[in-house]
């Protein structure tokens, strides 16, 4: 091994490698040895590592010997890949089931780069009713285990040919730290002539790390303006309409008017009985 040596990853996140080392037996007679292989830091790798644990080399003979090394934790994704791992190879030479000398190798492994970006969405409540918009926001996670970049945030609308989705571009090009999740409100446009309809809008973005695209999907509810019209019609059963105030003051108008009438025809009734 030359410097660095970086583990493979096997599907998504699972590691599946594999190392060899060789052993030398110069002498004339067999060699038995009693193989010890760990990680400096074995409380915080859950690595599994499958060798011999013990090997036998004829005489004048080299033979190598291989070391499974695998993960199915998503350890990958916890571990910085900047950070290396040493791995410690003890080799105990064995004589008459006594120990007699020990060699040691090391070597320095370390996870791969993983690329893992998320997208969710949230609705801030409001309605969406034709010829206005409303907001929602974008909630964007890297849970890879280095910095990543968005690319390519994209839209798509189903069922609503009116309805368009504003603001994806505050979002481009930005670069996230691992394990981080930013925010971004977007703005959802339903054009005046957009019929009442449930609409499918799907947010996406690309991996700058590894191009994968991954989406958010939710639904949309776009009300017709003539619903929030009719509302706005209905007067409240407590309130008074204003054709009712009309007709009270015409009732009180027309009840004055008789009663001055009647005072006039007594006077007038009154003042022919004193001429005669």
């Amino acid at each position: 091994m030359d410097g660095v040596y970086e583990l493979q990853l096997s599907g998504k996140e699972d590691i599946t490698d594999s190392v060899e080392f060789f052993v030398a037996n110069e002498r004339m007679i067999d060699l038995n040895l009693e193989i010890t292989i760990e990680w400096d830091e074995s409380d915080n790798i859950p690595i599994d590592l499958e060798y011999d644990e013990s090997i036998s080399v004829a005489a004048s003979d080299n033979q190598t010997f291989t070391i499974e090394i695998s993960d199915v934790t998503g350890f990958a994704f916890e571990r910085s890949p900047t950070q290396s791992m040493t791995l410690l190879l003890s080799a105990q030479e064995i004589a008459l089931d006594q120990p007699i000398n020990t060699q040691e190798i090391d070597a320095e492994f370390s996870v791969p780069s993983v690329f893992d970006l998320a997208i969710e969405s949230q609705s801030k409540g409001e309605t969406l009713y034709a010829g206005s918009s409303v907001e929602y926001t974008l909630f964007v996670t890297n849970n890879g285990n280095g910095k990543d970049v968005i690319k390519m945030p994209d839209s798509s609308v189903k069922s609503c040919p009116s309805v368009t989705v504003e603001g994806l571009d505050i979002m481009k090009d930005v670069e996230l730290d691992n394990a981080s999740t930013s925010e971004y409100d977007i703005r959802i446009s339903a054009s005046s002539s957009q019929p009442e309809r449930i609409c499918e809008i799907t947010i996406s973005i690309k991996s700058a790390g590894n191009g994968q695209i991954t989406s958010t999907i939710f639904e949309i509810e776009v009300v017709s303006n003539s619903a929030e019209d009719d509302d706005r019609a209905i007067p409240s059963n407590n309130e008074p309409s204003d054709d009712s105030e009309n007709q009270l003051t015409e009732t009180d108008t027309l009840n004055f008017i008789g009663v001055y009438e009647l005072i006039l025809m007594i006077l007038f009734a009154v003042s022919l009985r004193w001429q005669k």
